[in-house]
């Protein structure tokens, strides 16, 4: 190989390394996101209170989902 095309590549490589850091800026991560959650009590589809604490904490992954009117007519 070349001089001139080891220095390109070594020069292309600063300055990737140079502009990594500043790819993370303002990507954070939601405060959300593998947080605690609080005890909390929903009513199930089968006409059941589902008590998270008791039933499925330390058990289950948690994942919330909500579609806004969802069930209700146009």
């Amino acid at each position: 190989m070349s001089r001139k095309f080891l220095r390109n590549v070594f020069f292309v490589f600063l300055v990737v390394l140079f502009l990594l850091p500043f790819s993370r800026v303002g990507a954070k991560e939601p405060e959300w996101v593998g947080g605690e959650t609080m005890n909390f009590s929903l009513p199930s589809s089968q006409d059941r209170l589902i008590n998270y604490a008791n039933e499925y904490y330390g058990k289950y992954h948690l994942i919330l989902t909500f579609f806004p009117a969802a069930f209700t007519p146009t």
